[in-house]
């Protein structure tokens, strides 16, 4: 992960990436069937952790749509469920563990591989149609893909602690993500959210 996310597939070799692993080079080729089949595996890796952080919130959500639609305070609900599913991404994106990830996610979303096309079918999209599914709840006469839009507006605040971390620290005056800062990141991202949904 660390060797094709500061080299990028093409750079990295098969000796770095067995170097790095400390295990003979054969061993790509016999367990991943070359480089490509250990750079999918990567990404199905990815997928798996994230789903074990966002997806299991996610599922239960979505499991728990039909009692909130039934309930007086819905929206209320629908925003809650919004909310706790931007805190754990704030929290995913903040910590050091995905750094090396993030810089391959990256990468991919400028120039997609098959690669990317596992991670969006395996946690990405269905992501994204839960955070749509409770955006259209809360605002049902507007159209889908202006629901959609709102939702990768959502996603947009949450991924910039990742992608722009080293401008947010720096403008911040922050050498690190401490707790405090994290729960005041979880807050403001809360309000934006509201405030976007309901204005």
């Amino acid at each position: 992960m660390e060797v094709f996310g500061r080299e990028g597939f093409h750079a990295a070799s098969t000796r770095s990436l067995s170097d790095a692993a400390g295990v003979n080079q054969a061993a790509i080729g016999f367990h991943f069937r070359g480089k490509e089949g250990l750079y999918l595996a990567v990404f199905e890796h990815i997928a798996e952790r994230m789903r074990a952080r966002v997806g299991l919130i996610a599922a239960e959500l979505v499991s728990g749509l039909s009692a909130a639609d039934a309930a007086p305070n819905a929206p209320d609900l629908y925003l809650e469920a919004l909310g706790r599913l931007t805190d754990t991404m704030i929290e995913i994106m903040t910590h050091s563990e995905s750094e090396p990830w993030a810089r391959l996610i990256l990468q991919e979303q400028q120039s997609p591989t098959p690669a990317f096309d596992l991670l969006f079918d395996n946690f990405m999209g269905r992501l994204l149609g839960v955070m749509t599914m409770l955006v259209s709840r809360l605002r049902p006469e507007r159209d889908e893909a202006t629901n959609k839009l709102a939702v990768v507006t959502i996603l947009g605040q949450v991924l910039a602690f990742r992608a722009a971390r080293a401008g947010i620290q720096r403008h911040m005056g922050w050498s690190d993500f401490k707790t405090e800062d994290i729960a005041s990141i979880k807050a403001m991202v809360r309000a934006n959210v509201a405030a976007q949904i309901r204005g």
